[in-house]
Formats: C-alpha cells, structure tokens, sequence
C-alpha cells in the first residue's frame, strides 16, 4: 500500500470545493476527504464487466486502425446494442466499457470537434448513445474507453499542442456531459505513448473531476501502484496479473477470443475470431473470477461485436454458460482501506536536479512490456542529491508531493538498490530560499510513497533524498506533488499548466 512519512505533522482539515459545474453529474462528496473508499468499494462489487472493442478496427481488419480512414468504412448492417447488454446480463456483467474512440481517432459518437466520426460513415447514428441507452435498460452500468492518442488529429508522442489538448478536452465534456453518469473512464494512449505531462495529468483530471466528480480515472497502462490512478488496470494478454496479496482497487482486462482486441475476419494475420474458441467457461469462472473477486479486482473481458454489429454466436453462448456457473461471493470482506488520492496534482512545467535527467522523474512514462517500461531519474555521486520541481508560477494549498519508486525486476524480483528511504521535502516561491516542510524515512519497497504537510504557497517543490536501498545512487520513476486537501490555486504569475 502506499506509504506515507513516519514523524509527519497532523494532516490539517481544510473544506473542500470540488468546483462542479452546474450540469455536473454526480455529487463532490466523495472527495472530501482526500479519499475515494466508497466509490472503489462501489466499484469493486460490480466484479464483472464487458469491455467492447468496436470501432473503425472492427471494419479495417487492424488493431490499430491506420488513421484517416474513409469513415464511410464503418458500416454496420445490423448494429444491436441491446444484444451486447442483454449477454453480458445473461453472463452475470454488472458494468461495461466502449471504445468511445480508439488510436486512430474515429468517434463513435457526433462529436463537434472533428468531422471524423459516425455521422459521416455508412451509419449515421450516435453509437455510443444506443450503447448507455441499451445497458441502463438491462440494469447495468455505462462506463467508457477513450484514447487521448489521436493519430487522425495528430495528438501524439512529440506532437502534443495547446490546440491538441484543449481538443481532449472538449471531447471528453461532450462525453461526460451528453450521456449522464459514466462511473469508470479508461483512457489510453496517455502515460505509455506520451506521459503525464505532455498532456498534463493536472489539467485532464481536474476537467474530469470538475464534470463527474463520482468517475474513476483508469490509465490503460502497465504499472501496478495507483500513481495518478483511481483504479489499476492489470492488462492479462501482456502477462500481467493481479497478485495474490493485491488489495487495491482494480480492473484485470482480456480477451474471451485470442485473436486480439478487435474482431478479426478469415483469412486475417491476427486469426479469425469466428473461427477461434472462447476461453472456456471454466477458465472464465474458476481461473478468473474466483480468483480476481478475492483479489479486489474486477475482471473486464474483452468482447468483440462483428462488422454487423453483433457479439458472435459462440461468444454469446459461452457467456451465457458462465451466467449459469457463477455468482458474486458476497461473503468478501469489505475492501481494505485504500490510499489517498493525489485529487489535484500540479503538474511540473520543468524540473531540475543536482545530478541525473531530472525531466526523467516527471515525465509521467510508464509501462509494460514483458517488463518495466520507464524512464528512471538517478542521481551521481555522495548522498544527499535532490530533484526540484518547477510548477511554473506559485501556488497555494501544496500539502502533498507522492514518489514512485523504480518499478523494474530481475530474475529474483523486484529491484529495490537506489529506492529513497530517507528524504526531507523543501519549498520555495523564489528558487533561492527553500524551507523543509516535511522530513522522514520510507520503506525500501516499490509501493507508491507519500509525504504529507501543512499546506504551503510554493512554486518549487524539493524532494531531497538522504538515504537510499544500497547507500549509492538515488533512484525514483517519477515524483509530483499537489493537494490532497483541497485544489491547489495559482497566483497567475509564470507559464503554469492550467
């Protein structure tokens, strides 16, 4: 679980205003407190759900779809939403989650940003509003899929603009705006194609939370700590597992065909969904549910409706066997406490450090690729070595900064040499004169680490590291800071994230 600094001062209690907009859905409570139990409580007794990879793929015979595509390629025949709700009802789904939009930047609703969308293709029909319409009907629960990589749009690794972002933003208002409450949002494309700052978590959550207070945040990616998370994703087809012990709150994803995430023809180089087997439903129930349910974790099986619009026939049937072989064990105990969210980072415009990339430890880049993907700041030479954060203009209300240690294995597990155990955290408004805030020690351990203060007015934030695994070089994947307490607030100098 995540850690926070032994010898701390008393958390402060300030009020918090969650800024709803008038047509928000959903109520700001359940972030006053700095935490998000009951709503990863919530989440994790809906124990199953559908997620639906459809979209321009389904029609181009890709993965990802090559962008710009004709949309007149989309082309369903016989689109059936309610067929989807009504299986996943029959398989005992209690949520589900759309490809909304996938890498190439097709939308499946009318969306005003771009002409990239259903009402120019051969069905001209708002897919995504039959879709929530058709799951509320059956009694379960919308949830939505969104790439921020948008390759139609140019939104993407070393191309990010203001333009690009403010068009994420937009997207995802008429999203949460247009459909009423989406309890989960699973965005892709973001922290392992371009990290966390390009496209500033800061500004994306903050939109988010703003519209539906009440959606978890899910980064479709490979860590397994809750960095800028709501909710972990556990992506099955890269080899990725809950654990045994896990105790977040979290989602394992995969595929009831093994041909890919889309639906694939014969004759395909991924191999005919039609012609290949489902998982088993043995497999789905005993290998899968059973053991994700104890684990706190919701399984989301990936089902992939045809180019008519429909799941296969033999997708359908196996989940109406797992319907007749599985029910909830509502005997799990409660879910564990789990840690405080980060509810508003400030995300850094630069950073610098005595030693080492320091743009390394805020960059937000994490995955997993039969390994850790990430880039690491490390430091050189004697103890104590530091990285400063520069948020770009002074903000008050910083009572926060968390720190994600190094993340990668070896052949005996997992590599701890270099993680911080010692630290202390300096502010300052001016970068010349810095005040401690916060001084501890930390467990060697990779779990995700927090350092908690009284809030402070700082446009520079330090995280000094005086002790480290191994007693060489300090080591950590990324490092930020923000208020947990409340929404940090900009004195409008400088060059800030918005």
């Amino acid at each position: 679980m995540v850690e926070e600094s032994v010898g701390r001062p008393d958390r402060p209690t300030v009020p918090h205003n969650a800024g709803v907009a008038a047509r928000a859905v959903g109520s700001a409570g359940a972030q006053a407190a700095g935490n998000l139990q009951h709503l990863q409580q919530a989440f994790v007794d809906m124990r199953f759900g559908m997620f639906i990879h459809y979209n321009m793929a389904t029609y181009s015979d890709e993965e990802w779809a090559s962008p710009d595509l004709d949309p007149r390629l989309f082309a369903p025949t016989a689109l059936d939403c309610a067929q989807w709700a009504a299986t996943a009802k029959a398989a005992g789904m209690s949520w589900a989650a759309l490809t909304t939009k996938h890498h190439d930047g097709f939308c499946l609703w009318p969306t005003r940003q771009t002409g990239y969308n259903v009402m120019n293709s051969s069905y001209p029909r708002d897919v995504v509003r039959e879709y929530v319409d058709a799951f509320r009907a059956q009694g379960l629960k919308p949830c939505f899929y969104f790439s921020i990589w948008d390759r139609t749009q140019g939104v993407a690794q070393g191309s990010v603009t203001r333009a690009g972002i403010d068009f994420v933003k937009d997207q995802l208002t008429e999203l949460l705006t247009w459909y009423g409450e989406i309890p989960v949002l699973v965005i892709d494309g973001w922290a392992w194609q371009m990290g966390h700052q390009a496209v500033p978590y800061q500004e994306i959550r903050e939109h988010v939370k703003t519209l539906q207070p009440d959606c978890l945040i899910v980064d479709h990616n490979g860590q397994t700590e809750p960095w800028q998370n709501d909710l972990i994703y556990f992506e099955e087809p890269k080899g990725i597992w809950a654990p045994p012990d896990n105790t977040y709150a979290s989602i394992q994803g995969q595929n009831i065909v093994s041909t890919g995430w889309f639906w694939h023809p014969r004759g395909s180089q991924y191999g005919s969904t039609v012609d290949s087997p489902t998982m088993s439903p043995d497999d789905l129930v005993n290998r899968h549910l059973k053991t994700l349910e104890a684990r706190y974790c919701s399984f989301l099986l990936n089902c992939m409706p045809n180019p008519e619009g429909r799941l296969d026939p033999h997708v359908v049937a196996t989940l109406r066997q797992v319907g007749t072989r599985w029910t909830p064990d509502t005997s799990r105990s409660s879910l564990p406490p789990q840690p405080d969210v980060l509810h508003h980072p400030v995300t850094p415009i630069t950073a610098t450090a005595t030693s080492g990339t320091a743009a390394n430890g805020i960059d937000g880049y994490l995955d997993w690729s039969g390994g850790s993907v990430q880039s690491l700041w490390e430091s050189s030479g004697p103890l104590p070595q530091s990285i400063t954060l520069d948020l770009g203009s002074t903000y008050s209300g910083i009572d926060a900064l968390t720190y994600l240690p190094r993340q990668d294995t070896d052949g005996s597990g997992v590599v701890t040499t270099g993680n911080i155990t010692g630290y202390r955290v300096l502010t300052s408004t001016d970068g010349t004169a810095f005040g401690e805030v916060a001084t501890g020690t930390w467990g060697a351990t990779k779990t995700l680490k927090h350092a908690r203060f009284a809030p402070v007015s700082a446009r520079y934030v330090r995280l000094e590291a005086t002790g480290t695994v191994g007693g060489g070089d300090a080591i950590l994947s990324e490092v930020d800071c923000g208020g947990i307490a409340s929404r940090p607030v900009s004195d409008g100098s400088g060059t800030a994230h918005r």
